[in-house]
């Protein structure tokens, strides 16, 4: 059963000192088929430079990638003590609670891409194409980043001219759902992946039931068929488990993570502070945002820099690394995320894998995963953001302590739940003659790991016991 995966971006991307979330995937998925016994010596790798498709040895594709995620794991601490310390001052924790849980690496001592580059890259690793081409002769192509579908014709090519039987993984439609917020031309660039992704696949994993209606929806608008489908929940990290209880901070504050743009709708947090602010005076609660600053921010920088009634109750933090984040996520009140779109949300299910309130938009990207657990409210709500915020800041919240009752009883899906779902429809679409899959239309509630060698998005599993459980419980109505 021969797997190629395209690692188009990671060979892209390896020059940035930290990745996003397709990064993360597509790595995830890199070291998945390098690491497990079910593919031992069946992975393969190819990625598509200058017009040109280029196969990889996978031994040295393993170095790549080695360097590749040590250099990405070391640079989050690129953080300094000047800036962890105006944390701590700002929540005025103990001094030394923060800049004692690990020493940020020097810029010296990280992984230099360069030589794994040239390894990889080399002549000598790079076996004639014309072998590589009959050893991979129906093998399974996996795209899991969205990289090179602009190209309709350059993907059929390259899938008829190497024999290959295409697997896509579909982050989101946002694009095409909400053009306002991405760039110009982003649309249009999307559409045709889409287009690409129904024209050519042999079967889609989607990363949410969310996603999988819109693709739906995109096909019946653009009267195109959907290939086979399932759906797999992006993984979280392992970090992301119980750690120890840390003490409360003598004043209550909020956490609010992801990149500073329009789509995430910083805006009616900012309003809600101001209303907390004059209402509460120094008794209102305090508001980290953790993000890079994006584009089209204008109006919520100014906001941050220059309201004075914030001051002393609103801290941008643009980078800060997983052991604190985590550090900090669980001495908060709760995690707020007031998108307008989001096509998963995985620092919201990081947030609940710690056992984490949060309050959120009321998104069925959302609801697919976390299920009744969070406070739900609409994203153009600012009095209902306001009150709410207010409530969880109180110590005796009775709506925090049920949220946090709720959350002793949910599991959030990890990377070991995402692939062992993805294995088994490899293995359906390497078989020689596949069987066809039924038309989705069932929601799960309760399981991601399935107990049959593919179970297709919508084929429910009559008196099956579920090995874990999501948050949701009951059947959905309807993705740093």
């Amino acid at each position: 059963m021969k797997v190629v995966l395209d690692i188009t971006r990671l060979l892209r991307r390896s020059s940035q000192s930290t990745p996003t979330g397709i990064d993360r995937v597509e790595l995830a998925y890199a070291r998945h088929l390098l690491g497990s016994r079910h593919y031992q010596d069946d992975a393969a790798f190819v990625a598509r430079l200058r017009a040109s498709t280029w196969y990889l040895d996978a031994e040295t594709v393993a170095g790549f990638v080695d360097a590749l995620a040590s250099r990405w794991k070391q640079s989050e601490g690129k953080i300094t003590r000047r800036e962890l310390v105006a944390v701590e001052s700002f929540l005025d924790l103990t001094p030394g609670v923060l800049t004692t849980l690990d020493a940020a690496p020097a810029r010296s001592s990280l992984p230099d891409m360069m030589p794994p580059l040239k390894r990889l890259l080399s002549p000598v690793n790079l076996l004639p194409r014309l072998l590589r081409r009959r050893s991979s002769k129906g093998a399974v192509y996996l795209n899991v980043s969205h990289e090179g579908l602009n190209s309709i014709n350059g993907v059929r090519s390259m899938v008829r001219g190497h024999g290959l039987k295409p697997i896509y993984l579909v982050h989101d439609l946002i694009p095409l759902t909400h053009p306002e917020y991405v760039r110009p031309g982003d649309a249009e660039k999307h559409e045709t992946r889409m287009r690409t992704v129904l024209g050519s696949a042999e079967a889609i994993i989607a990363n949410s039931h969310h996603t999988l209606d819109q693709l739906k929806s995109f096909a019946e608008r653009n009267d195109m068929s959907v290939p086979a489908s399932i759906v797999s929940p992006l993984g979280i990290e392992d970090e992301f488990g119980m750690d120890a209880p840390v003490e409360a901070p003598a004043h209550p504050f909020f956490l609010t993570v992801g990149t500073i743009e329009p789509r995430k709708n910083h805006l009616v947090l900012l309003h809600a502070w101001r209303a907390l602010v004059e209402k509460l005076g120094p008794k209102a609660p305090k508001l980290i945002i953790v993000g890079r600053r994006g584009w089209e921010n204008e109006n919520v920088i100014d906001i941050i820099e220059r309201c004075e009634k914030l001051g002393n109750h609103v801290l941008e933090c643009n980078r800060l690394p997983d052991v604190h984040l985590r550090r900090l996520m669980k001495q908060s009140q709760a995690v707020l995320f007031p998108s307008f779109a989001e096509g998963y949300g995985l620092p919201l299910f990081e947030a609940m894998a710690l056992r984490v309130p949060v309050i959120c938009s009321d998104l069925q990207a959302f609801r697919d995963i976390a299920g009744t657990a969070p406070r739900y409210l609409d994203p153009i709500d600012g009095l209902g953001w306001a009150r709410a915020i207010e409530e969880y800041a109180r110590p005796d919240s009775s709506s925090r302590a049920e949220q946090l009752q709720a959350l002793q009883h949910i599991r959030m899906p990890r990377w070991s739940d995402h692939f062992s779902i993805v294995d088994r429809l490899i293995e359906a679409v390497a078989a020689p003659a596949p069987a066809p899959l039924p038309a989705p239309s069932w929601r799960p509630a309760t399981s991601a790991e399935r107990t049959r060698a593919l179970i297709s998005a919508g084929e429910r599993l009559e008196g099956a016991r579920p090995s874990f459980g999501f948050a949701a419980a009951q059947p959905h109505s309807s993705t740093r």
